[in-house]
């Protein structure tokens, strides 16, 4: 009778360990596929109707994950920063450097690092694995912001 309360109990122990396995991969699979639009909606960045850095095959062959979004109006350095700082934040990460531009620039890089996301690239010497990147567009009176894991490998 031991024998069989041990096997029960055995079996019954790696069909639930089966079920947490499960369980962590398609949720991890789930939250990759949804988390940069739900970064995006959290931040006000509406996505771009055109996907061109995601289309991009410079990204594609560097295995990046890349996202684009527009915010109406021009963005200053101080509030591109807070929305950098705030879509690092979604992913549990913080910034690590940035492109330091004036308060007149029109574009902006800030690079974070997470334990979220698996791949990370060294760049002077700091580990990242998030980019974001803002460049204004006059012409439609809209900030681009381009949001790329490990980095952004396209223009701009």
């Amino acid at each position: 009778m031991g024998k069989k309360k041990f096997f029960a109990a055995a079996f019954a122990a790696f069909v639930l360990w089966a079920i947490v396995i499960l369980q962590t991969v398609l949720t991890r699979w789930y939250v990759s596929q949804t988390a940069f639009e739900q970064a995006f909606a959290k931040s006000d960045i509406m996505k771009a109707s055109t996907q061109e850095a995601a289309a991009d095959t410079r990204n594609i062959n560097s295995n990046n994950r890349v996202m684009e979004g527009v915010v109406n109006g021009r963005l200053n350095a101080s509030e591109q920063q807070t929305m950098a700082d705030k879509l690092f934040r979604q992913f549990g990460g913080g910034e690590v450097m940035n492109s330091n531009s004036d308060s007149s620039s029109d574009y902006y890089v800030a690079y974070g690092y997470t334990s979220g996301f698996e791949s990370s690239k060294k760049v002077n010497g700091r580990r990242i694995n998030m980019m974001a990147a803002f460049s204004y567009d006059e012409k439609k009176d809209v900030t681009k912001v381009v949001f790329g894991t490990p980095l952004i490998n396209s223009d701009f």
